[in-house]
């Protein structure tokens, strides 16, 4: 029989071939193993596919993430400065990511408004200054620079040039500057300003340059190119810091209020607007030097336009490049400062003014114009007669007074300038609203004819006309024609207000007209011919100027309790009116037609009876708005004369003796 298991020894372990069934099972082991070198073979190549991560440094990785490193520490130290180049930052670049940074694109300088820039040398705290400077110079030979404001910051050292064709050289030299030691200075250069600390320390320092800067006998001050001065040195002084230059103008307002000239030359200032309000702190400035600056608008120099400037530089400013005619720029200084007589160290030839030998004045202002004094009374008729019954319960009436042929035009401004004027808008024919497909609407709104004027007018709501304010312009009076002008104010009355109630006591909305007449002849009277009414809703001026007069009493005078007369006449110019224009001279006050022959002086005649003096009671209160009580006194003091009363109240109410108790009611 043959051995167990079969076949040479340890065939059964290490898968060899052998005979019988022994070489049966070897087999079968050899096909599993050869199943796991193909499973094995394939993860080995989907794992060639994937990307593989390394941590092992390459010599090329190396130098790429240590360049990479570098250049983000030199920006992050740098993130303050403005006006730099930035290739990272703001744009695509074309340089594919992790490739060195080429020296001759990196940091690009470019002037600036200040003119200062930065020099950065980092790492250079731990070498003293001799050494990295004199480093630099040997680098930079034959040129010769000065820094200025040398300080230590972190592990860098900064210092400041305000010379742009120098800090051009010092960003070139790259790696041509070292120390001995072999250190590479690579000094990087950026725009950028000394840093400025405003203590008390700082303005004793600029006070004392200041008052050396000062002449006392022309009263001109000195602060050309401020920074540079020798005794700064050690401190940064920049006039175009706006902090600083307030600090200059407090010791100059504090120190020297009567300053008639100042130099501001050469002071790099963009803006001027810390000189707002100097007309007030120094009235006398008059010479002005601001030539050399970085100025970029002539408008900016308007804040020095209340000073009485005779001289002024502005020269080597951006803004004179815009004008290459002189003339214009000379035109443009001119209409800004018309007193100026010097302009760039050039006397200006003097202005052409108007050949007036004396001054003159303007006439005086006027309520009223009045071309013809004559046609006063027919104007004061007419405005008495015409607003009776325009602010009544019916303006029928008000048909004679028109012609048959008149014209009649309503115009008001836009609804967003005075609200919509509910009551008047139907009647708007401003011509502005008209618009191509609406042409009917400049015929339809002007009302021709006497009926279709009255209609218009009719519509409107109840009115009360505040002749107080009433202002009359008379352009043209003669026999054929008068055109004038009245306008004021008048209450639009509410539509639920009840008749029978005084204007003064119903809700109203405050309106301002103006209305333009012509009146021509007409039998034996004047009828109106065109009329053209503006209607606008009563400023927050014109209403407070209105209810602070509500409290004014109104001259006594018999026109108000004049019966109104009919239009029936056509305006007769024999019938008088009320008082509306101020006529040539102050009307005497006289009192009530139905109580004159009850009022004569006692020494005269009889006194007036309890009736009469209850009469003269109410018209003195009603038209000199005191109260009873004061109404009685007054005319009991004058002896019941109530031509003497009204004459005394007028003369006190002028010089305001009378109390205010005396117009509560």
């Amino acid at each position: 029989m043959p051995k167990r298991g079969g076949g040479s020894g340890g065939s059964r372990y290490n898968g060899g071939t052998g005979n019988g069934n022994n070489g049966g099972l070897g087999s079968r082991y050899s096909s599993l193993a050869k199943d796991f070198d193909e499973v094995e073979d394939h993860l080995r190549r989907k794992d060639r596919n994937k990307r593989r991560v390394s941590f092992k440094p390459s010599k090329q990785g190396d130098g790429n993430i240590r360049i990479g490193l570098d250049a983000v520490h030199r920006w992050d130290d740098d993130d303050d400065m403005g006006d730099i180049t930035n290739p990272l930052k703001g744009r695509q670049s074309s340089r594919r990511r992790g490739s060195p940074i080429p020296r001759g694109k990196f940091g690009k300088l470019v002037p600036n408004v200040y003119g200062w820039y930065q020099v950065t040398i980092h790492n250079g705290q731990t070498y003293e200054k001799e050494k990295i400077l004199r480093a630099l110079l040997a680098a930079m030979s034959p040129h010769v620079f000065i820094p200025q404001y040398w300080r230590e910051e972190r592990n860098n050292v900064i210092f400041y040039t305000d010379d742009f064709e120098l800090a051009e050289r010092i960003q070139q030299l790259g790696r041509h500057a070292q120390l001995s030691d072999g250190f590479r200075l690579m000094p990087r250069v950026c725009s950028g300003i000394p840093h400025v600390n405003i203590d008390d320390a700082f303005k004793e320092r600029m006070k004392v340059v200041m008052a050396k800067r000062y002449n006392a006998q022309t009263k001109a001050l000195d602060l050309s190119r401020f920074h540079a001065d020798p005794d700064l040195k050690e401190t940064f002084c920049p006039l175009f810091r706006a902090n600083v230059m307030i600090v200059a103008l407090e010791i100059v307002y504090e120190n020297i209020p009567d300053l008639e000239a100042i130099n501001l030359n050469d002071n790099c200032l963009a803006t001027v607007h810390t000189f707002k309000g100097i007309e007030k702190r120094l009235p006398s400035l008059k010479i002005l030097y601001l030539g050399d600056n970085k100025i970029h608008s002539l408008t900016h120099l308007l804040v020095f336009r209340n000073l009485p400037i005779v001289e002024l530089v502005l020269r080597n400013n951006p803004f004179r490049s815009r004008y290459k005619d002189t003339q214009q720029f000379v035109s443009e200084v001119r209409r800004k400062f018309p007193k100026v007589t010097k302009l760039d160290g050039e006397t200006l030839p003097p202005q052409i003014d108007f050949d007036l030998q004396e001054s003159t004045s303007l006439p005086p202002n006027k309520a009223s114009y009045l071309s013809d004094s004559a046609g006063a009374e027919v104007v004061r008729q007419f405005l008495d007669q015409y607003f009776n019954i325009f602010d009544s319960n019916n303006r029928q009436p008000l048909l004679d007074a028109y012609h048959e042929q008149a014209m009649l035009s309503i115009s008001m401004p836009s609804a967003s300038q005075a609200g919509r004027l509910d009551k008047f808008w139907k009647f708007n024919r401003n011509l502005r609203r008209m618009v191509n497909d609406r042409e009917d609407q400049r015929t339809r709104n002007l009302k021709t004819g006497r009926l279709a004027c009255v209609s218009a007018l009719d519509e409107w709501p109840r009115t009360s006309h505040e002749r107080r304010t009433f202002t009359v312009d008379l352009t043209i009076y003669n026999p054929q024609m008068i055109v004038f002008t009245v306008s004021g104010l008048f209450k639009e009355l509410s539509a639920s207000a009840s008749s029978t109630i005084a204007a003064s006591m119903q809700a109203y909305e405050l309106r301002y007209f103006m209305r333009t007449f012509v009146v021509v002849p007409q039998n034996n009277g004047f009828c109106i011919r065109n009329e053209v009414i503006f209607i606008t809703t009563a400023t927050t001026e014109q209403m407070r100027e209105f209810k602070r007069s509500q409290h004014t009493p109104a001259p006594i005078s018999s026109a108000t309790n004049m019966p109104s007369t009919s239009l029936q006449g056509r305006l007769q110019p024999q019938s008088r009116g009320a008082s509306i224009l101020p006529p040539p001279q102050p009307p005497q006050p006289q009192a009530p037609a139905t109580t004159t022959a009850a009022m004569a002086n006692p020494g005269t005649g009889a006194p007036p009876d309890e009736v009469t003096k209850m009469q003269m009671i109410q018209t003195m209160s009603a038209q000199s708005r005191m109260n009873f009580d004061w109404s009685r006194k007054c005319l009991e003091e004058t002896n019941w004369d109530y031509s003497r009363a009204a004459f005394v109240f007028d003369q006190l109410f002028k010089e305001n003796k009378i109390p205010p108790e005396a117009f509560v009611k």
